[in-house]
């Protein structure tokens, strides 16, 4: 090979290694798949004796901008799921605790379970980016008046969720939340996707099964309370 070549060859190469040390490849756009949040609940903040058992991760499906967040753990005995039905401004929190199944259902102008703490929201988005499972995320906090303190986000807009946060206290935030602080039924929790994925979703995720029945918002949380108010170990 002459010299020539062998110029040639390093200045191509030279240009492929800067092409991917600056070129930053960024997940593709998806419509429709799920998301997996792995959850800390920080001893600091949390004194319930629940924390013990709480779930280390959360699932989020969507289809059609539809949402179920799927909460599966509590060594098996409590489980929750968030639907939102956009298409029918209906949002479902479903609880299944033991045996027992219970709804609790509000629209668009109610308050979804759980979020009555961090009520009156008001949201600043900010200049800070970061790249969380290959998506590029943008800072927000949320300044919460009724708790005295702002609440940390981080969202994308790579991913088609119309109206993501109408069934969560961010519904002034436009775009899906990969990183966040939440307190959800006085439980301070932190919340963070490890793995996103672009795939076909069961359109039954979003429908509420018949074998829930109604409940109210003051049974539920009185349901709640006595659940953490049991001895440590004790069976329900």
């Amino acid at each position: 090979m002459n010299k020539k070549n062998i110029l040639n060859s390093l200045i191509i190469l030279l240009l492929a290694l800067i092409t991917n040390s600056c070129g930053k490849k960024y997940a593709p756009v998806i419509n429709e798949g799920r998301i997996v949040y792995s959850v800390d609940f920080p001893k600091e903040e949390n004194s319930s004796s629940l924390v013990a058992i709480m779930p280390e991760r959360v699932e989020l499906s969507f289809k059609n901008d539809n949402t179920a967040l799927s909460i599966r753990g509590f060594a098996g005995s409590f489980n929750i799921s968030f639907i939102t039905d956009n298409q029918n401004n209906k949002y479902y929190s479903l609880f299944r605790i033991m045996t027992d199944k219970y709804k609790y259902v509000t629209d668009s102008d109610g308050v979804s379970f759980g979020y009555d703490q961090i009520r009156d929201i008001e949201i600043e988005k900010l200049s800070d980016t970061m790249t969380i499972c290959n998506y590029l995320c943008h800072k927000a906090l949320a300044h919460c008046k009724t708790i005295n303190r702002d609440l940390e986000l981080w969202y994308t807009d790579d991913i088609n969720i119309k109206k993501s946060n109408i069934n969560n206290a961010f519904r002034d935030l436009d775009g899906v939340l990969l990183k966040f602080q939440v307190l959800l039924s006085g439980f301070f929790m932190e919340l963070t996707a490890v793995e996103v994925v672009g795939e076909q979703v069961n359109s039954d995720l979003f429908v509420v099964p018949e074998s829930y029945k109604d409940i109210s918002k003051h049974d539920l949380d009185s349901m709640i309370r006595s659940f953490d108010s049991e001895p440590e170990g004790a069976a329900k």
